[in-house]
């Protein structure tokens, strides 16, 4: 046994340089609860080397290491020794299934995930599920479990690697139909090479280990011969060896091989030759799918053909490009020199062909790609097996509308040149006449057959009708006939011209639709500011484009969102749907139908992705008919602009969200700042007060002035508690309201009670705060407490940003259903920058954050909190001079008779605030 790769680290990423698969790539996106499982293949070049075997007593040495091993599937070959290895090994049971009245057995993918072992040894990598499961390959079983975090040993020969397809075949003889795509193979985490020699695996045969006796005499007459073993064995080497240098990184300068895509039964050996060479080269691989006028007339067969290329090219690991041409040499060659391929790969089939020999193909990629190598692939495929040549057939359509073209200019030119003869118009000049109708034949009718024939018909009546001698068709002078075959040759000629401009035309006209709907499509998702509209925008796109039922699942911390449907929501409200919609949320895979996973579904889901962020799912109803190359190229960039604006929504929030909690924690460490500055001030103040106080010296003066002192710190001390207890429990939404009918003239008179206590015998005692009574009576639903508690912060409020001189005013005004309740001041009044951040808790004027002055800033904020609850506003306005802090609050209207009934506020003797 030989290692061909250290053993990686969980945190390494697998392989960067190799490209993606979006069908079969084990490039995952990270599970947030679960690390990626790893992968170790037991590598063999024929049945019998001792590959499971091998799997199982690695699986034994584990388990004495402490490590969970289960058996998530082992194939049962009746061979003794390796049914004796697997005992003393938990096995989870396999499925069994029925197919075509024949019992099978396959791996129980949902018993391992529930079971989640830290080891599952799977057997038979490239094994064919049977119709029904969940996926119709073992490898994508394989690549689900390691999704889970759940590592994986399992085996594989080495001709069951897709690439090597027609090696192996030109080896045995024998076509393998079970294949895994290579990138399978080379981004396990660890391939071991199970090698024994070939006469001692023919000597195993013999000894009837590996098949029973029968079997093992016909496996060895065919394919298990010393020659084939020998060669599979070198080539399972050299293929260990490629993978090993595939580890290296790639050069700046490595290569890129193109390779052409086409409906030719061939056609998947080439891409196989070319993704060999890709790997040789450790370069890029790109696929060119050529779309001429002959790409719309493919019949089911030659499409179904090449679509099978498509995918087999993308599970190789090429990139698939499309162009739109006519010549396929330029288009080839100037693909190759903007894309800079270094080397470019096509086929050659021994037919000929009527338009384009492979000799002739070559030299033109010569001349268009001068700097690039070409390679030629002979083609494999045997007489028998080549596709039969397509039968000619014309629609009733194309012959009703080819003998218009033939006839009716032809009609035309004979009737005009009918009159012009009766007025001496000369021969000569009545042959222009059907000229002119030939060449508007050829340009219209874009058809060479139409045009010939129209132009032999027309020199045939010309020459019968006009030429002399008349009404014979006898060429009497011999520049009649020369000047027949040029206007027959010129009709066609002109006609394959104007058939050639017109499909360049139709190609032009499909790539600039494609660009502008790409174009509409990220404008109107750009101009959307919301995850629905984007959505909406998304499946609106869909629908236009592929005219199918679209549906758009966004993803809601892993879970469907509500759908967002184009028409026929109940096609996808079947569980079974939304059961494969959630599959492929989970697994950021596609899945359904024309896929290999959950391919029993009617429609297909597709991820909605960037990078390995998932944001939704989008299902396309195939019911009516499957996606078009060019379609499905189509989707996944709508899809991937989707992805991209839902992306961006996403970082704005996460950016906004960022915001508000630095801004959060920027005014809480302002809150601590001031509480520590500002609520030591007074306590030092009242401890020094009362230190003073136990002076037995101190005189009766000082005594009142140091009472008053501690009396007033207190006072401020009680109100800030309660202003940031009223705070809090208002922004946490877990104050209880007591709302009831009161008077909002009885409010403020209860507030002045609370303010001008605090006023007396201070800088403040003498100001006026005089209240203007209402007209009207001015009654609200409300918390009295929270109201008086109110006005008590704007008056004092108005006391300690205003001069002495200042006279403040408490006006009740009733406006219809609104009491408005104004503070107003004569001071310096409040600049309009200072307005928008003047109730933000811990602000004060000026607009700066508090750390020096006795004021905590919360009194306006917790005004703006108190309004908020009651259903009203607050804002300040100008007061010339000065700043009016205004109130609204809903009215109530009671008749004169229901006003003795209500209810007054508290008393001063009461609970105050």
């Amino acid at each position: 046994m030989m290692e061909t790769r250290p053993e990686q680290s969980y945190s390494k990423e697998i392989n960067p340089n190799l490209p993606e698969s979006s069908e079969s790539s084990l490039r995952l996106p990270p599970n947030p609860d679960s690390h990626r499982g790893k992968l170790k293949i037991f590598f063999g070049y024929a049945a019998g080397v001792g590959k499971t075997y091998s799997m199982l007593e690695a699986g034994h040495e584990l388990k004495k290491k402490g490590v969970d091993v289960v058996i998530g599937y082992l194939e049962p070959h009746d061979r003794k020794e390796t049914a004796e290895q697997a005992n003393g090994l938990e096995q989870v049971p396999a499925l069994n299934v029925e197919y075509n009245c024949l019992p099978l057995r396959e791996m129980d993918l949902d018993g391992v995930l529930a079971r989640k072992p830290q080891l599952a040894l799977v057997d038979e990598l490239a094994h064919t599920n049977a119709k029904g499961l969940r996926h119709a390959k073992r490898y994508q079983d394989i690549k689900e479990l390691l999704r889970n975090g759940i590592d994986v040993y399992t085996t594989v020969n080495v001709q069951h690697i897709e690439s090597l397809r027609e090696v192996v075949a030109a080896i045995t003889g024998i076509q393998v139909a079970e294949r895994i795509p290579d990138d399978v193979f080379d981004l396990a985490d660890q391939v071991e090479l199970v090698d024994i020699e070939p006469k001692e695996l023919l000597e195993r045969f013999a000894e009837g280990k590996v098949y029973g006796q029968k079997q093992a005499d016909l496996a060895r007459q065919n394919f298990f011969t010393l020659d084939n073993l020998s060669a599979l064995r070198e080539i399972a080497l050299r293929r260990c060896a490629d993978r090993l240098n595939q580890s290296q990184p790639q050069s700046k300068a490595a290569d890129h091989i193109l390779v052409c895509l086409s409906s030719s039964p061939s056609n998947a050996g080439i891409i196989r030759a070319a993704a060999r060479m890709a790997q040789a080269f450790h370069g890029r691989f790109t696929a060119l799918y050529i779309q001429s006028p002959q790409s719309d007339t493919l019949d089911l067969d030659d499409a179904s053909r090449l679509e099978e290329n498509m995918r087999l090219a993308n599970r190789l690991g090429a990139r698939i490009e499309t162009v739109f041409g006519d010549n396929i040499a330029r288009q080839i060659g100037e693909f190759a020199r903007v894309s800079h391929a270094t080397k470019i790969v096509i086929g050659r089939s021994g037919r000929k062909s009527a338009f384009l020999h492979p000799s002739s193909l070559t030299d033109q990629l010569s001349e268009s790609a001068p700097n690039a190598e070409i390679f030629i692939i002979p083609d494999s495929e045997t007489t028998a097996t080549r596709r039969p040549a397509k039968k000619f057939s014309l629609k009733m359509e194309e012959v009703s509308q080819g003998l218009f073209y033939v006839f009716v200019p032809l009609i035309a030119a004979t009737l005009i040149c009918f009159a012009l003869e009766n007025l001496g118009i000369s021969e000569a000049n009545l042959f222009v006449i059907y000229i002119f109708s030939i060449l508007l034949t050829a340009v219209f009718s874009r058809n060479t057959i139409t045009a010939g024939l129209n132009s032999i018909l027309s020199v045939l009546v010309f020459r019968y009708f006009f030429a002399w001698p008349s009404h014979s068709l006898d060429m009497v002078d011999q520049g009649y006939i020369l000047s027949f075959i040029l206007t027959i040759t010129l009709s066609i000629a002109i006609a394959d011209l104007a058939r050639k401009n017109h499909r360049q035309q139709t190609f032009m006209a499909r790539a600039a639709a494609k660009s502008a709907l790409l174009y509409e499509s990220g404008q109107n998702m750009l101009q959307s500011d919301t995850d629905e509209q984007i959505i909406g925008q998304t499946v609106r796109q869909l629908h236009d484009l592929t005219g199918k039922d679209i549906v758009f699942y966004p993803n809601e911390q892993g879970k469907l969102g509500k759908p967002i449907c184009s028409e026929h929501p109940q096609t996808f409200e079947n569980g079974k749907e939304q059961a494969v919609a959630l599959w492929v949320l989970k697994n950021n895979k596609r899945a359904g139908a024309t896929t290999d996973t959950l391919f029993g579904a009617r429609c297909l889901y597709l991820a909605v992705r960037h990078k390995t962020s998932v944001y939704g799912v989008a299902g396309i109803d195939l019911n009516k008919g499957k996606l078009t190359p060019d379609e499905m190229s189509m989707i996944l960039s709508i899809l991937g602009q989707s992805a991209l604006c839902l992306e961006n929504n996403e970082n704005v929030r996460i950016s906004e969200a960022n915001a508000l909690k630095s801004q959060q924690e920027q005014l809480q460490i302002a809150m601590l700042r001031s509480i520590s500055h500002d609520l030591r001030t007074p306590l030092t103040t009242i401890s020094a007060s009362a230190d003073m106080l136990l002076d037995p010296q101190c005189s009766p003066d000082n005594r009142r002035q140091l009472t008053r002192t501690i009396y007033e710190d207190s006072i401020w001390l009680r109100d800030t508690v309660e202003n940031l207890l009223a705070l809090t429990r208002l922004e946490d939404g877990t104050i209880d309201l007591h709302k009831e009918l009161v008077d909002v003239e009885e409010v403020a008179v209860e507030a002045l009670r609370h303010v001008r206590p605090s006023c007396h015998g201070g800088p403040d005692s003498d100001r006026a705060i005089a209240l203007i009574e209402p007209e009207e009576d001015a009654f609200v639903q409300a918390d009295g407490k929270l109201l008086v508690q109110l006005l008590v912060n704007l008056m004092d409020n108005a006391l300690k940003y205003t001069p002495p001189e200042s006279a403040i005013e408490v006006e009740i005004k009733s406006a219809g259903d609104k009491v408005l309740l104004d503070v107003a001041d004569h001071g310096p009044g409040i600049p309009k920058a200072e307005k928008e951040h003047l109730f933000e808790p811990f602000m004060t004027s000026h607009n700066k954050i508090v750390d020096s002055k006795r004021s905590l800033g919360l009194g306006l904020s917790l005004c703006k909190s108190i309004v908020d609850v009651h259903g009203g506003t607050i804002e300040v306005l100008d007061n010339h001079p000065g700043a009016r802090f205004r109130i609204t609050l809903p009215r109530v209207v009671f008749s004169p008779d229901d006003l003795s009934e209500l209810t007054s506020l508290p008393s001063e003797e009461e609970e105050s605030v």
